[in-house]
């Protein structure tokens, strides 16, 4: 009495998985309430339980409204879920190269010593950001980033505030040098599911580890750069 019921949902366990035994199993459990509801003349107008694994494998489970979660991001929940649609991943990691200098055999560089140099001259490049803006330290010495539309190593252990890269082998590289951590340059492309899979984590952690109020974000509308959101301000472009 004097309660308006507007909706009502459950969330799946597993339906990103191959065998839909159990969601399914989790489906007619659910729907069984809606029918014991409706015998008592409860009828609920909104009914959801559809996740992005639903969205792309169980079109009959979509009911009212479905709750997109990873793939509003462009990515799938899990490599065992049909891909119905095809997905475009939405964002990207960059940043600049601000230091470069070269150095010799048997240099050590960062925390720890973990790397040492083994050429006649190895040309390190100093990237401004570290695992505080969310790039995962577990990438020390295993990492890789593009410059220039080619790969490079993460080279010693990844700091606070600084990551290291060895561009030796990119004679032409200059300080502001474009660096994607994880998205496409040129014909290369890192993926934040290659990321997981070096650090045995999922995608979903690692595309909201940079959500941070200090890794300033471009918000691109239309194919153009819409928006600016720093630590400081909010600004339309």
């Amino acid at each position: 009495k004097n309660v308006e019921i507007e909706g009502i949902f459950t969330h799946f366990s597993v339906a990103d998985e191959k065998d839909k035994t159990y969601t399914e199993k989790q489906f007619r459990k659910f729907m069984g309430v809606l029918t014991a509801l409706e015998k008592e003349g409860i009828r609920i107008p909104i009914k959801h339980l559809g996740n992005s694994a639903t969205l792309l494998d169980l079109p009959h489970m979509w009911l009212d409204l479905v709750r997109p979660g990873i793939s509003i991001y462009g990515l799938y929940p899990s490599t065992e879920v049909q891909k119905t649609i095809k997905l475009i991943p939405a964002h990207s990691f960059k940043t600049r190269i601000v230091f470069l200098k070269e150095l010799s055999m048997g240099k050590s560089i960062g925390y720890g010593r973990t790397y040492t140099t083994n050429q006649r001259r190895t040309k390190v490049a100093s990237l401004p950001l570290g695992y505080a803006d969310g790039y995962n330290r577990l990438l020390s010495n295993q990492g890789e980033v593009l410059v220039r539309g080619s790969r490079f190593p993460v080279i010693g252990r990844i700091c606070m505030d600084q990551t290291m890269i060895d561009v030796t082998n990119l004679p032409q590289v200059e300080i502001g040098d474009e660096v994607v951590l994880w998205g496409r340059q040129g014909q290369e492309e890192i993926t934040v599911e290659e990321i997981a899979e070096k650090i045995g984590t999922i995608n979903y952690e690692i595309v909201h580890m940079p959500d941070k109020k200090r890794v300033p974000k471009l918000f691109i509308k239309d194919g153009k750069p819409w928006k600016i959101k720093t630590m400081l301000r909010e600004k339309l472009l």
